[in-house]
């Protein structure tokens, strides 16, 4: 790894003595015995992140994390292969299988709780189907920013006409005053097709618990039960990362331009071959 990555030991916390650092600087009062804390949007280097699984399993320990959601696009190998090194180090923080899905408009679903990869390039409802299927939860990543990635509301508004969501990411460091402004009139007419409302990073270098989510409870199991109870908290998160340098942008640049739609030419070309026997 270039030296311009983040490394561990240079994470900040805002200058505040915690033994907790992704906790974030006002949290609203919590339960008996404080909140749990998760992340649940994340990339490794299995899709265009540059950081490894097992490194981003290290930082989510540094950082005292209940749940680390490991979410690459297009692929869950990224998550195995946390899920199966935080298991094998006996760390602290639970990892769940993840994925972002590319849609076929290029909208992003983030599937939690997964047991294989859905397939991509399909509509939102056919997608959020495939999920709910295998027993995930669906979540709608970055809405409203304005980006090929991030669906609009009018697209939300015509995909809750045949699926329902599990969540929406109501926190993320990409958020703007016109998107927060967005999505706080979309929850107030259609927040009842969305779910839960989360608190995401978004993470590519490693920059964990920018936004989190809070929830009752330390588990991975507890915090299925509070997305599905819609009694999550988003929050903005303390911890500063060290800006990625050159190297590290250069790195997730060649990851999302080259290898990705490499990686989703063969996607492409395995569901095509099982679809047509």
């Amino acid at each position: 790894m270039g030296d311009d990555l983040p490394r561990l030991a240079a994470i900040r916390t805002s200058g505040i003595r915690d033994e907790r650092p992704c906790l974030p600087l006002d949290p609203p009062p919590g339960p008996p015995g404080g909140w749990g804390v998760a992340e649940l949007h994340c990339h490794t280097t299995a899709s265009d992140g540059v950081v490894s699984p097992t490194e981003l399993v290290e930082t989510a320990e540094r950082l005292g994390l209940d749940v680390l959601a490991v979410t690459d696009h297009d692929t869950i190998h990224g998550a195995l292969r946390a899920r199966d090194h935080a298991q094998a180090i006996g760390a602290r923080v639970e990892v769940i299988v993840g994925m972002e899905v590319t849609t076929r408009r290029q909208d992003h679903i983030v599937g939690l709780f997964l047991e294989r990869a859905p397939g991509i390039f399909r509509s939102v409802p056919d997608t959020v189907d495939e999920i709910h299927a295998q027993g995930g939860l669906a979540v709608v990543a970055h809405p409203f920013l304005g980006l090929p990635s991030s669906i609009s509301s009018r697209r939300l508004v015509e995909a809750l006409r045949h699926c329902q969501f599990d969540g929406i990411e109501a926190e993320n460091p990409y958020m703007r005053q016109g998107a927060r402004d967005r999505l706080s009139a979309f929850l107030n007419d259609h927040g009842d097709g969305v779910g839960a409302q989360v608190g995401a990073s978004d993470a590519h270098f490693g920059d964990l618990a920018k936004a989190v989510t809070l929830f009752r409870g330390r588990s991975a199991a507890e915090l299925r039960g509070a997305l599905e109870e819609r009694t999550t908290v988003p929050a903005v998160g303390r911890v500063e990362h060290p800006g990625p340098g050159i190297g590290a942008h250069l790195q997730n640049q060649y990851r999302s331009l080259l290898r990705l739609p490499l990686m989703r030419a063969g996607t492409v070309w395995r569901q095509w071959r099982e679809g047509s026997r």
